[in-house]
């Protein structure tokens, strides 16, 4: 019955009581509805949240990870003298023995030893390497002994970019020049490898290198 329509004053003490229990008990249902309902939009938005979860860990993680997997030539300590007698399975390698002091986060302007690096690829560093000498002029300066090898402006422009991209983010992340790198641009990580020309570079590819790959050497390290 509706409140509204009911005149108490034409209703008895005992059909007020009676009333009065009625309409509780009618509230009391209702609200205990709502509450009901309440309840199962709740349980129907956490489990909505967690199928969707599910979904995308397992979009992500079956993914396949950049760049090409090398086999494992182990993580020794060995001292300088011994580098050269070792052939790595890439270049710039992915594992291997190595120095026991390794290069710190930080763009360079100077090549480093590769003993130092892979020591960095095993703390979870991403390398970058970089050649931007083009190789005509290259091949013109070593036949005619005069000179030194032009570089290629486009590829100097995407090292300046990915300049910009370490200085902005520095952690566990090294810039370096590799004269000796067989293509313009090398990114790697522990036992994985991803090389490329100046006209396939892009930004893009580095950061999902970098955000797949970064951090996940063998051995952990806080810096």
């Amino acid at each position: 019955m509706d409140e509204q329509q009911i005149d108490w004053s034409k209703l008895s003490k005992k059909e007020r009581r009676k009333l009065a229990k009625e309409q509780k008990k009618q509230r009391e249902v209702s609200q205990k509805k709502q509450g009901n309902i309440g309840r199962w939009i709740v349980i129907g938005t956490v489990v909505a949240l967690v199928v969707l979860g599910g979904f995308w860990f397992f979009r992500e993680s079956s993914k396949p990870l950049p760049g090409s997997l090398l086999p494992d030539q182990g993580r020794d300590h060995v001292s300088k003298a011994s580098w050269g007698k070792f052939e790595y399975n890439s270049n710039p390698p992915t594992s291997g023995p190595h120095d026991a002091v390794w290069i710190k986060a930080g763009v360079y302007d100077q090549p480093q030893g590769d003993g130092h690096l892979v020591h960095s690829l095993e703390h979870g560093y991403v390398v970058i390497s970089y050649r931007c000498e083009a190789q005509s002029a290259k091949r013109k300066a070593q036949n005619t002994g005069t000179g030194s090898a032009e570089m290629d402006k486009d590829c100097l422009d995407f090292v300046n970019k990915l300049k910009e991209r370490v200085e902005k983010d520095s952690w566990k992340l090294i810039l370096i020049p590799r004269p000796n790198l067989d293509t313009n641009f090398a990114l790697t990580a522990w036992r994985r490898i991803d090389k490329f020309k100046t006209e396939e570079a892009s930004i893009e590819r580095v950061n999902n290198f970098i955000d797949s790959l970064r951090n996940h050497g063998p051995e952990q390290t806080m810096e």
